[in-house]
Formats: C-alpha cells, structure tokens, sequence
C-alpha cells in the first residue's frame, strides 16, 4: 500500500519546522493551506514512528468533521478502513493513532491532563485561549526516544486567541519561563497555495472584496487589525513613539484598576498643555499585596500631586469587613498626604470607548494627527486596547474579559486606560501641525514661530 503526500514549498518548510521545534505556528493569512499541512504531518509522521499517537484540535466538532475527518479520507482514502467513528480515531496498522477532537470551551481541555500525544496539532488556535495551548503541552510528550514531541497551531488574526499568538509568534514578547527557541512562526499567504489560485483564481479578488480591516488581516496577514476590532483607528506606527522630552508645563496623572488573582494595572500619563495624552509608564503585576504595591508606586511617583483615578473597587471593604485598599494605601504612606490623590474613576463602560475613539482617531482633528500616544515602554497597554473586541451583544461596548487562572489576558490594562482618559476634557484644537512630536521647547514657543 502507498500514500501519496504532497506538499508545497511552504508547507514542507513548516513540516521540517515543526519536526523539530516544540511549538510552530503556521499561517497568519488565510488561504496558506494550512489544514491540509496538519492532515499531511499526522499521516508522515504517524507512519514514520510506529506506536505513536497524534491529536487534531478544531473549535466545534462540525469545524472538525468539515476541515479535516472528511477531508482526511478524500485525500487518503486507505485510512477510511482504520477508522473508528465512535472514538474518532485513526488506528494505523504499524500500532499509531490520529485522534480528532473539538474543544468548545477553555475547560473541556482538562479532560486531556495525564494523556500522552507525541504530536498535538491545533487548527484555527485563536479560536481558543492560551490556557488550552498550555494544558495541552503538559500531554505533548512521549518515551519513545526516536521522536521529538511536538505542536503545530495554525490560524489567522483575530479571535479570543488573538492577542497571546501575536505577543509569542509575531512580537516575539517572551516571558518568564518561555524560551524563545521553542517558538517558531512560519508566514504563509494565498500566494503561496498555488493549488488554491490555480483552482480558484478569483479567490484573491473576493479576499480583496472585504472590507478594509479584514483584507489586512486575512489577505496580508497584519495582526495588528483583526475582524471585530472595537478601536481599529490604533496604528502602531502612528500611535507608538520613542520616549521624548515632553515640553514644559506637562502634567502628569495616573489611573489603578485594583487586582490580585488577576493583575492589577497603574498607568502614569502626561498631558502636554493643548492636551495630548502620552502614556509614559505602566506597572502590571498580579498577586502583590497591597504593601508591596506601595512600593512600586512610590518609584514612579513624579514630582508634586498626583491624580490617581480608580476603579471602584479600591474603596470597597476587605474580607471580613477589614480595611479597604484605599485604607491600606493610605496606612502605607500613599495617601494625600504624601501627593497621592485618589479619584473615583468614571466607569460608564460606553461612554469610556467614545472618549478613547475621541483620542486615538486621527480624523477627529483638523491636523490629521491623534491626541494620544505611547512610549515603546508601554507596549502592553496599546496591546490591551488594541485587542479589545466589540461587543456582538452591545456593539457600543467590547467585550469583557477575564485573565485566566495564571493572570495572563484580561482587560485590565484596558480598563485602568479608559479610567485615564475619562478623567480628561475632550482636549481642542490650537495647534493645527504641532501635535504629538516635540523637540523639549515650550509649545509657546513653537507657536511664536509660526504664522497663526
């Protein structure tokens, strides 16, 4: 019996890839064929490695049956005869297995603890959050000395997944613990399915059809704008600077959303005197007590008063009816005492998204320019506000999200910008072509310079 296997240019580079590094994604743009990549591993490396055994992971299981068990015995219809439809299993007669799966939610994943797979792959991964990709890497393994376990995600941008990929694959923004050589991303395009555009030439032009954030994202693989994007005007090139000399006469103030299971965000901004908002520092850190939060803060704490605007849980009792944070903070030499003025943030939700719309959106303004930039230094908060998605159920609002049990995700970086920025007047319209980049002089002085 002979499998013929057949694979492009990219998909044998991503194949070698993934024989080798622990995790790979491939993808980033639809049409790269990738599902046909994943089905093409299990078959070669089933067959090469007697007695081991794989998993494909697909959202739902109609993805499942429609992308890859029908799919699978069309392009190797000698498997159809191994098959076992009650398991969903692939049974090889060399004693290896293929297993289909579906995950419809991040908890179904733990039925997998203590199971050993050699090969995992994962298709569409933004489809789910990281916590699945984590759970499943502790059952990515084996005895067998002859093969390397392995994981191939594949997906696009976009989806409840969407920010843990970009931060891993595309910005290579590693953490404690993750080691860069155990991730690689291999970009694909239509371009390179030749099998696709030689079957179905208009498939570009309808990419092309969409509208304009989808073409981005599905067409020229940007992970910086996906479909559902609540604030799609955020561009990095154009809201993310190099730290500047603001000039004289900045104000600084400052925004807290409390935490501890899930981390808690301070956000130190600088307003320049016509009113364009610079986020200049940030502290994110998660189960920290209130002292140790103190600390940190009185590092960063510029000269004179500072506004601290709130979420309102800072004011609210300890357990037991103990002392709140605000109480703690104060016992800790952050009060108004010491300069630091908490404020009860405002914390209408929809109104929050119309001002950031107001600030970052270019167009709002006569110049062309926005009102609110970010040092480099602070790529998390532009990250949380540009995954933020819009809300089906409500489109004025995004939707809420949850950090997961190890405090990675969430919407509180979000949630402590919106408390920033609802604190400001919507900020006007003096200078016409001065906005956003200063040499260090007064905007006085600038003025003075031209011809108003």
């Amino acid at each position: 019996m002979e499998l013929i296997i057949t694979l492009q240019k990219k998909q044998r580079e991503a194949l070698n890839t993934s024989s080798v590094t622990p995790i790979t994604f491939y993808g980033g743009a639809k049409g790269g064929g990738k599902s046909h990549l994943i089905r093409a591993r299990q078959v070669l490396r089933r067959l090469k490695h007697p007695n081991t055994k794989g998993l494909i992971v697909r959202k739902t299981y109609p993805e499942l049956l429609a992308n890859h068990i029908r799919p699978f015995f069309k392009e190797y219809p000698e498997t159809r005869e191994w098959y076992n439809k009650a398991e969903k299993t692939i049974y090889y007669p060399n004693g290896s297995t293929t297993e289909f799966s579906y995950l419809r939610s991040t908890d179904d994943v733990y039925t997998y603890q203590g199971r050993e797979y050699e090969d995992i792959d994962v298709d569409e991964v933004t489809q789910h959050e990281w916590e699945v990709i984590t759970v499943l890497r502790s059952s990515n393994r084996t005895t067998n000395k002859d093969i390397k376990p392995t994981m191939l995600l594949t997906g696009n941008p976009g989806g409840i997944g969407h920010q843990e990929v970009k931060r891993i694959f595309i910005d290579r923004d590693f953490r404690d613990g993750e080691k860069p050589d155990d991730y690689a991303f291999i970009q694909a395009f239509v371009q390179d399915n030749e099998a696709l555009i030689d079957a179905d030439p208009d498939y570009i032009d309808r990419l092309r059809s969409l509208p304009p954030h989808l073409v981005k994202a599905y067409l020229e693989g940007d992970w910086n704008i996906f479909a559902g994007q609540a604030f799609g005007e955020l561009q990095r090139s154009v809201h993310v600077i190099d730290p500047i000399k603001l000039p004289p006469n900045t104000r600084y103030f400052a925004s807290y959303d409390p935490g501890y299971n899930h981390p808690f965000s301070f956000i130190l901004f600088a307003v320049v005197p016509e009113g364009t908002v610079y986020v200049v520092k940030t502290i994110s850190d998660r189960l920290k007590t209130t002292r140790e939060i103190a600390m940190m803060l009185k590092e960063i704490k510029p000269p004179g008063e500072l506004q601290i605007y709130s979420g309102l849980d800072l004011w609210y009792p300890g357990r037991g009816g103990g002392a709140s944070q605000m109480e703690e903070f104060t016992q800790q030499g952050i009060g108004s005492a010491s300069g630091y003025l908490w404020i009860k943030a405002k914390t209408d939700r929809k109104s929050g998204v119309k001002q950031i719309h107001k600030y970052i959106n270019p167009k709002n303004y006569p110049d062309d320019k926005p009102r609110c930039y970010f040092f480099k230094n602070c790529l998390n908060i532009y990250d949380s506000i540009a995954s933020m998605q819009i809300n089906p159920k409500d489109p004025e609002d995004v939707v809420k999200v949850d950090a997961n049990e190890s405090g990675v995700g969430g919407d509180d970086d979000y949630d402590s910008f919106r408390y920033g920025l609802m604190s400001r007047a919507y900020p006007n319209d003096v200078v016409k072509s001065k906005v956003g980049q200063y040499s260090g002089q007064s905007i006085l002085d600038e003025l003075m310079q031209e011809d108003y």
